[in-house]
């Protein structure tokens, strides 16, 4: 290796020194970048974290409201079975307290059994739970969980036998009952 002069010597010197400005630079900038990405972040995080709790605080909102209007519900629907009790039905039993005819009585049965499915959990239940129903099974079903037997129903709402035993294996069928030995009425007053 050859020696090199103080000018030479100098000359690398002064490269090198600007070699090493130049990845000093590119190191405080790739720096510079590196804290404003972590500042970038760390104010997106506190922005998520405010949408958190803001999410939260509605969350909670909703639920206070729902349970409000659950309240509502429920209050409603005593205040109607109360005056439904109340104001209707002692009227209704004066009125079976009189002579009437049977077709009288068995319309004065069906105003009071409508009034009842009105003011029942189960009517509600049954129509929430098993979507399909038409309203005359619905019907049966009722006077079947209120004990009536298929020739009392038939009676009551006019039609034959056989249509209160089709309705009922409908009503079975559509409950998932058949070909099971499950008393339909019982199974009907567990839905209460």
């Amino acid at each position: 290796m050859e020696a090199k002069t103080p000018e030479e010597l100098e000359a690398l010197v002064q490269e090198r020194t600007a070699e090493l400005v130049k990845v000093n630079q590119a190191l405080e900038a790739e720096l510079a970048e590196k804290r404003l990405i972590e500042e970038t972040l760390r104010k997106r995080e506190a922005e998520l974290q405010a949408t958190a709790q803001s999410l939260e605080e509605l969350n909670n909102a909703m639920k206070l409201l729902l349970k409000h209007r659950e309240d509502d519900k429920n209050e409603v629907g005593t205040k109607v079975t109360a005056n439904v009790k109340d104001l209707i039905l002692p009227y209704i039993e004066k009125l079976k307290a009189t002579d009437l005819d049977t077709l009288q009585r068995i319309l004065l049965e069906i105003i009071e059994m409508h009034l009842m499915e009105i003011t029942s959990p189960f009517l509600t239940k049954l129509t929430s739970t098993f979507m399909g129903f038409t309203p005359k099974e619905i019907q049966v079903a009722t006077l079947i969980r209120d004990g009536k037997r298929t020739k009392e129903i038939a009676k009551i709402m006019n039609v034959s036998k056989s249509a209160i035993d089709l309705h009922r294996n409908h009503i079975r069928a559509k409950l998932g009952l058949n070909n099971k030995k499950v008393n339909l009425r019982s199974y009907l007053t567990s839905l209460t």
